[in-house]
């Protein structure tokens, strides 16, 4: 009798075929000196695997890497020979000792250079932005840090989790499709004002090889250290500047909306640019107004001025209910607290004589043997205060050293920072290698996080690759509803992919299970490497 057996690809074939495309593998074992003829799985191929249970959505830990290959077709996926058990937790652990030995960082920037080159994919923009992960156990947090070892350690927690121990990544993701350039693993006390710079200057080279050299960063980066640094490295900027600034501040209070300019391509935001000269450098500065800032003010400004508004109302009212000796004691109270003021604005105040008498009982008509002076008065309130409020929140400041770009192009090019925040919710997801992390040593955690920019990087090429290839071939695929689109998320193809098995026969015939005609297309317009994983060449 013939055996028949059925292994699960599903949507790892897709994987597999772009971490070749990209020639990580390659890059890898080409990079660290190791000998393959002594090794069964070398350390490129030990990565891929990592890579592989890492976008299987399944969130194992290392030592149960085995049993997730168990049923899969491994000779498609890594390289004819392998078998689950050669994927053990001591042959993953020691890949992570000698990819850390090497160096992640620089290690990562050799393969983000070839994988862009092999994506044929210029970027203009590059996003850089810092994320704590949280990490299971002490590790090395009560010793002293020590250098080229990344001290995981309490520090500000972006998750609000400070009870937590964290390591902190640090990324650079291009401008369109989020897939990243540069990574680091920082301690989890550093801070962004610091670290920003030192990333930047440190991969110029890689980034230099990659774009055209502009990078974008929130406000962190805008300190007067950080901008001299640019300017000797000459490096191109586009940031927010924080609001600490005194001459944000000035800027934002001498300036109305009738003085700015609509967006051409969105009339949401209006703005108007000016020159500056901070920390001598000279750069333009796009102010810019947001309606939906706006309508987000006033419902927060609402909120706090109505907490200030009733405390001032009670002091007031607390004031009014006051005697005092003389006059002038009443006239000084009521300046007193009236400076405190910000919201409420008494009107109609009078300093009121009251007669008092020693005894009680009906008053005589003789003369009141003593006096006391209370304050009567109304209130309104200042409403322009809550007009400027919701506009210094409807206001946010750009800045880049480049002159040359249009300030149009600055605001969309900075709206699109969210690319690395949404690359850094992929790499926290549960479903992903963990939203926590263990492992034996602070070593190994760096080196883990290495291998989940890895993953965002394969799954952000993946849906480059997926979209442009549709539209050159003028294909389509379908989405969640069932109709025809050119540009499908990775995480919907990954879930079409589900249930895509392989049957094996014997020795000799396999046959695919449960491809549909939209998945012969996407395999078809991706090229011949994707359709052979999955047997249709």
């Amino acid at each position: 009798m013939r055996e028949y057996k059925t292994q699960t690809i599903e949507h790892l074939g897709l994987v597999s075929s772009m971490i070749d495309e990209l020639g990580i593998v390659d890059t890898i074992d080409n990079a660290i000196k190791q000998d393959k003829n002594e090794r069964r799985v070398t350390i490129g191929e030990a990565v891929k695997a990592m890579i592989l249970n890492g976008l299987g959505f399944v969130n194992r830990q290392l030592y149960l890497v085995p049993q997730f290959f168990e049923n899969k077709p491994l000779e498609l996926l890594i390289k004819k020979g392998i078998e689950p058990n050669n994927l053990n937790d001591s042959v993953l652990g020691r890949a992570l000792d000698s990819l850390y030995d090497y160096g992640v960082t620089p290690l990562f920037s050799q393969i983000s250079t070839k994988a862009f080159e092999n994506l044929d994919l210029i970027v203009k923009y590059s996003h850089l932005d810092s994320t704590a992960i949280h990490v299971d156990g002490k590790y090395n947090s009560n010793e002293e840090a020590k250098e080229g070892v990344v001290h995981i350690t309490k520090g500000y927690s972006k998750d609000h989790r400070p009870d937590l121990n964290q390591v902190m990544l640090e990324m650079i993701c291009e401008n369109s499709h989020g897939i990243p350039l540069a990574m680091r693993a920082l301690d989890g006390n550093s801070s962004d004002k610091i670290s920003f710079e030192k990333m930047v200057v440190d991969h110029i080279e890689a980034l230099n090889n990659t774009t055209t050299g502009v990078v974008v960063a929130d406000s962190a980066i805008y300190t007067a250290d950080n901008i001299a640094s640019f300017k000797t490295n000459n490096i191109k900027w586009i940031t927010r500047v924080p609001n600490q600034i005194k001459a944000t501040k000035e800027l934002i209070e001498s300036l109305s909306i009738d003085r700015m300019t609509s967006h051409s391509k969105d009339d949401r935001y209006s703005y108007i640019s000016l020159g500056n000269s901070y920390a001598n450098v000279n750069q333009q500065w796009i102010v810019v107004h947001s309606t939906p800032a706006k309508e987000r003010a006033k419902k927060s400004v609402s909120k706090k001025l109505d907490k200030l508004v009733d405390k001032e109302i009670k002091e007031f009212e607390a004031l009014k209910s006051m005697m005092f000796a003389c006059g002038n004691d009443a006239n000084r109270a009521y300046e007193k607290l009236v400076k405190k003021f910000s919201l409420l604005e008494p009107v109609d105040v009078k300093i009121v004589k009251h007669k008092r008498y020693k005894k009680a009982g009906k008053p005589s008509k003789k003369e009141a043997d003593f006096y006391e002076y209370g304050i009567e008065a109304d209130y309104s309130f200042k409403i322009d205060r809550y007009h400027q409020e919701v506009w210094k929140k409807s206001i946010f400041i750009l800045a880049s050293n480049d002159l040359n770009i249009d300030p149009e192009e600055i605001i969309d090019v900075y709206k699109n920072q969210f690319v690395v925040e949404r690359g850094f919710r992929f790499i926290k997801s549960p479903e992903f290698l963990a939203d926590s992390l263990y492992l034996k040593k602070p070593e190994r955690i760096e080196a883990l996080l290495f291998i989940m920019t890895l993953c965002l990087m394969v799954y952000a090429s993946l849906e480059y690759k997926i979209r442009t290839s549709l539209k050159d071939k003028d294909e389509f695929f379908i989405d969640q509803k069932g109709k025809l689109t050119q540009t499908p998320t990775t995480r919907w193809v990954f879930q079409t992919f589900i249930d895509i098995h392989i049957l094996s026969i014997g020795d000799s015939e396999q046959i695919i299970m449960n491809l549909k005609e939209y998945h012969h297309t996407l395999l078809r317009v991706l090229g011949k490497n994707y359709q052979i994983n999955y047997l249709l060449l």
